[in-house]
């Protein structure tokens, strides 16, 4: 499912216009992006949290040219599911 079907469902479930509701998740992913980027937690009770993690500089070989690179430390962020939505998603 792609933005634009996120936003079209949204729309048709919640009776508003397409473009409050695609201004709203663009809201949500900004505000998102910086807490995660300030490496704070975000905790949606009933949907589960996102964690941001830093993973550290490492050393790979390019198996094309066999030469070594140094990729730099970047952050990624995990999803843990709540136990309700869980459970709801099991019922099913």
């Amino acid at each position: 499912m792609d933005n634009n079907a996120v936003v079209n469902e949204l729309s048709k479930s919640m009776g508003r216009d397409a473009k409050d509701i695609a201004a709203l998740l663009d809201g949500i992913t900004a505000i998102m992006r910086e807490k995660l980027s300030a490496m704070d937690s975000i905790a949606i009770p009933g949907f589960g949290t996102f964690e941001p993690v830093k993973e550290d500089e490492r050393i790979q070989n390019d198996l094309s040219t066999g030469k070594r690179l140094l990729l730099p430390p970047e952050i990624t962020v995990q999803f843990k599911s709540s136990a309700l939505l869980r459970r709801k998603i099991s019922d099913r």
